[in-house]
């Protein structure tokens, strides 16, 4: 199993925690993990075109969590309507349901680590469970779409915006 399945499913089992009332540290963390499983996803599928992979964690290391964002930001071009899974018909709307998934895990770890500051708004396992389902969805576009030319151009676009030549 690749870490990034592993982050998913550490994922639903930490959301799963404390039976029918869960703890809101544990639903916290949930929501943080599946974000990082994310992550986690296209950074190892991003460096596995690397052909020297002692070298693949330190490229690994030069993705930056804003700059991924902003990627996707720019690929949905302000578009959320993204049909649901059985109903997506090219490999536009598997790459943008992805990108859309990104977008969202972030804020939401966002939202969950600030709320370890200020615990006034609870999370409900239903939201959390919810974000780990969207999350879920995005593994299962990417590996509809994977090995296409866009889908591999978006991995590269993940390191920041592309350069114009004579940019530096």
């Amino acid at each position: 199993m690749a870490f990034a399945d592993e982050l998913l499913d550490l994922a639903r089992r930490i959301a799963s925690l404390d039976g029918v009332n869960p703890q809101q540290a544990s639903l916290r963390r949930a929501v943080s993990t599946a974000y990082y499983a994310l992550f986690h996803l296209a950074i190892g599928e991003a460096t596995a075109n690397w052909s020297q992979s002692e070298l693949r964690p330190l490229l690994g290391r030069v993705f930056e969590h804003g700059k991924m964002k902003q990627a996707c930001s720019r690929l949905l071009g302000g578009k959320s309507d993204i049909p649901p899974f059985e109903k997506r018909a090219t490999p536009e709307d598997h790459l943008r349901a992805v990108a859309k998934a990104f977008v969202q895990a972030q804020e939401q770890r966002e939202d969950a680590d600030d709320a370890d500051y200020d615990v006034a708004a609870p999370w409900s396992r239903g939201q959390v469970e919810a974000q780990i389902e969207s999350v879920a969805d995005a593994f299962r576009s990417w590996t509809a779409i994977r090995g296409r030319p866009d889908a591999q151009e978006f991995l590269v676009l993940l390191l920041g915006p592309k350069q114009r030549r004579g940019q530096a």
